[in-house]
């Protein structure tokens, strides 16, 4: 009678939380359209290139900090307040530099306040999912990612005519109070705790330290994700930069964040498919032939077709979200993925923080993205001869392959 009793209100509490999810990552999901705000700010600040491009490195490597930290401090906030401390971090972060309007306000505000609540926000709209039930949380969990992507689609369009048309400062205001609302809205829908089936596939039952993790093999892919990383985080922040310094028309620099999250979206649905019809490490090795196809079209002649570099680019980045999971337990074994792609979130925040800076450094110093570009080149053949150098897939059980495709989830 108990169990009778309780099925309308868990159906109802799944619906809720995806909406919810969804929602929490469509808001945090503006971190990947940074580019647009490139050009506007560089002449709102009459700064240079390579020191605005200090604020979505900082921004990205704070997002990953609250990616890492936040289960820990999720164990001691209700979800309530939890979403309130990470919406108003990323809405306040905004307002931050809408209200300051200098740099200092714009570095400490998006690249410190926005990048940690969007990472906390991430993390809480990942912990509603793995809450579901596991007959649906692979499936929401899919919804919950296209809408982290797919809100930089929409966004991009719908941000660059009011970025064109008011400056900054206003278009952040917007920005800000947006995300203060939708947080508003996602705390009063979500209760102060959670009791649904918790996801134990991805918690280890102990702990290496991270001098007991480091080998060969850890150091391997720590270096094949920064790979992918760096290339992907390039393009999050300078997308509209370098379409731009190769001649495209205005109406083609604003679509290429949009469609280099398009592809971003791609990606993830499909990454997870690839793995499971190959290996992780042969998925790896055509994830870097393309990523880097994708890279030697962005330095063809001036055409529309550059554009498709930038899709290209984000179908490798999005995939990568399902390969490294899959890397990790052909590696270490699939009851080791948690612990394992934890600790190589290091080789993410890693990239987010050298990344942008390096690529807007070598801009300001050349006029062009043609070095950054190579350098994205030269890292895809490193990456693919690393991943010939790690172990084949090798499971007495088929279906482990398969487990480890959805542990990615």
């Amino acid at each position: 009678m108990h169990q009778v009793s309780q099925v309308p209100f868990i159906e109802m509490l799944r619906t809720r939380s995806l909406v919810v999810a969804c929602v929490i990552n469509a808001s945090m999901g503006i971190i990947y359209v940074w580019s647009l705000f490139l050009f506007p700010l560089e002449q709102f600040l009459n700064i240079s290139r390579s020191a605005l491009s200090l604020v979505p490195a900082f921004a990205l490597a704070s997002f990953t900090v609250g990616m890492v930290v936040h289960d820990r401090l999720l164990r001691k906030m209700n979800f309530r307040y939890f979403a309130v401390v990470s919406f108003g971090l990323a809405g306040g972060g905004h307002l931050l530099f809408a209200l300051g309007g200098g740099f200092g306000s714009l570095l400490i505000g998006y690249g410190f306040f926005f990048g940690f609540g969007a990472g906390l926000g991430y993390g809480l709209a990942l912990a509603l999912v793995t809450r579901m039930p596991t007959s649906v949380r692979g499936t929401a969990m899919g919804f919950v990612m296209a809408a982290f992507a797919i809100s930089g689609v929409g966004l991009s369009s719908l941000l660059a005519t009011p970025i064109e048309q008011f400056d900054p400062t206003r278009s952040f205001m917007i920005i800000g109070i947006i995300i203060v609302i939708l947080g508003v809205g996602v705390a009063s829908q979500l209760p102060e705790s959670y009791n649904l089936h918790s996801m134990t596939a991805m918690v280890p039952t102990r702990q290496s330290t991270f001098k007991e993790l480091v080998d060969l093999r850890f150091l391997k892919l720590g270096l094949v994700f920064f790979f992918i990383c760096y290339t992907g985080l390039t393009m999050v922040a300078h997308a509209t930069g370098i379409v731009s310094s190769r001649g495209l028309s205005p109406t083609s620099v604003g679509l290429a964040p949009g469609i280099f999250t398009f592809g971003y979206i791609i990606g993830s649905a499909t990454g997870g498919r690839l793995v499971e019809a190959f290996s992780g490490r042969t998925t790896l090795v055509l994830s870097n032939v393309l990523a880097s196809v994708g890279l030697i079209i962005l330095l063809l002649p001036p055409s529309p077709f550059l554009l498709v570099g930038a899709l290209v680019i984000g179908v490798v980045f999005g995939g990568s979200a399902s390969l490294m999971p899959v890397l990790v337990g052909e590696q270490y074994g699939v009851d080791r993925i948690g612990e394992v792609y934890g600790k190589l979130m290091i080789a993410y925040g890693t990239a987010g923080l050298i990344a942008p800076w390096v690529s807007g450094q070598f801009f300001s110093a050349t006029g062009s993205y043609t070095l950054s570009i190579t350098i994205g080149i030269a890292m895809c053949v490193a990456g693919i001869l690393l991943g010939l150098s790690l172990k084949k897939y090798q499971s007495a059980e088929p279906t482990d392959k398969h487990r480890a495709a959805h542990l990615t989830e």
